[in-house]
């Protein structure tokens, strides 16, 4: 169990930086992002709401299969907005 606890909270430490990272780039103090603001909107609010769902389900519910679960969920949905993004894209 310690090992899935570790892991938990290095998967949701990892997706509230990154989803600052995200925030950041749509607050214009950091230009690192190649995607669009809106685009970027999105992966903030996910990576952020995950991370605080998943930091509640671990610390005050004790639940640590569920908060192990709600880490990787942003790396899922990201992936399957980025495919789909990239299938109906306009690029020209």
């Amino acid at each position: 169990m310690m090992f899935l606890k570790i892991l938990s909270i290095g998967f949701l430490c990892l997706d509230t930086y990154i989803g600052f990272r995200f925030l950041l780039n749509v607050l214009n103090i950091l230009q690192t992002s190649k995607y669009s603001k809106t685009a970027t909107l999105i992966y903030a609010i996910v990576f952020i709401g995950l991370a605080v769902w998943g930091f509640y389900a671990l610390f005050v519910k004790n639940n640590l299969k569920l908060s192990l679960w709600i880490s990787l969920a942003p790396w899922v949905i990201i992936l399957v907005f980025l495919f789909f993004s990239l299938i109906f894209g306009n690029y020209k």
